[in-house]
């Protein structure tokens, strides 16, 4: 007896965001990095990333949901932000149509190139996405670092994302920055309200700082001199220092910073150490 299954696909804006999340949880449920979207915690994400809920995807079988895709889009640049299939579909050539349908997508959309991370000891995905004509075009490291206690204080004052979307511009242009998608001007800008912000001065170099905490560990999303490269060591040092101080944390962590962005050179001499690498990779649609 042949048994036919009924394959549908429904975009992300007119799927229930609880039952997408469920399916989340079960396709990265034994997935190195933890990964636990709650409805909050996904909505900003999606804001930060500029997450496009009309071109992001669920696959369902006989009505149960088995995959799923999520994509951002800025402008004709566009990014894999997640994507996976329940085990059962694991090798049954989902996970390719699934790819293939959100690639078709993008291209109508008129995206050129689209990104994605992918952890490095992923091997069965590096493959898959190679491929498919996906390249490694550069690592992205996360760091950690033990904070000792500090008495000294350090002159930091809040500062409204609008200022530090300023700063960043200005920083990515005269620092030379390699930003990758998280880290650029605009997604800080979009994250407004989901971080902290503050600016602080180095002698006469002005500098920003975004960071938050989890009940492990503080961690930076970005900090950088706004003109002076050559403070970026210190300026790096002082913000660990003052975020783990101040969320009374032991430890900080910065997450996927590219191999050449000047904050890995500063954090590898900072004493920060390696525990994760994620490998960027592209493809060129057009």
């Amino acid at each position: 007896m042949v048994v036919k299954f009924m394959e549908e696909v429904r975009s992300l804006n007119e799927f229930p965001i609880v039952r997408f999340l469920n399916l989340v949880r079960e396709v990265f449920r034994s997935y190195p990095v933890f990964v636990d979207w709650n409805t909050l915690s996904f909505e900003l994400d999606a804001r930060e990333n500029s997450v496009s809920f009309s071109n992001s995807f669920v696959f369902l079988k006989n009505g149960e949901p088995v995959g799923f895709v999520v994509t951002c889009i800025r402008r004709n640049r566009g990014r894999i932000d997640a994507m996976g299939v329940v085990e059962s579909e694991k090798g049954s050539g989902l996970a390719q149509r699934i790819l293939a349908h959100a690639l078709e997508v993008l291209r109508w959309q008129k995206v050129q190139k689209v990104i994605l991370e992918v952890l490095e000891t992923e091997k069965r995905a590096v493959r898959f996405y190679i491929k498919n004509g996906f390249k490694t075009v550069r690592r992205l490291d996360t760091f950690i670092k033990e904070c000792p206690p500090v008495s000294s204080r350090h002159n930091f004052v809040k500062a409204d994302y609008r200022w530090i979307h300023k700063s960043s511009l200005e920083a990515s242009i005269n620092l030379k920055r390699r930003l990758n998608w998280q880290r650029e001007p605009v997604t800080l800008l979009l994250s407004d309200g989901r971080y902290k912000m503050a600016r602080t001065h180095i002698g006469r170099d002005q500098g920003y700082l975004v960071w938050g905490s989890t009940k492990d560990s503080a961690y930076i999303v970005d900090c950088a001199p706004v003109t002076n490269a050559e403070v970026y060591d210190q300026m790096l040092n002082i913000s660990a220092e003052y975020i783990c101080m101040s969320e009374n944390r032991a430890s900080c962590t910065i997450a996927g910073v590219p191999e050449n962005d000047p904050l890995h050179t500063s954090a590898e001499r900072n004493g920060f150490r390696k525990v994760l690498t994620q490998l960027e990779m592209e493809l060129h649609l057009y």
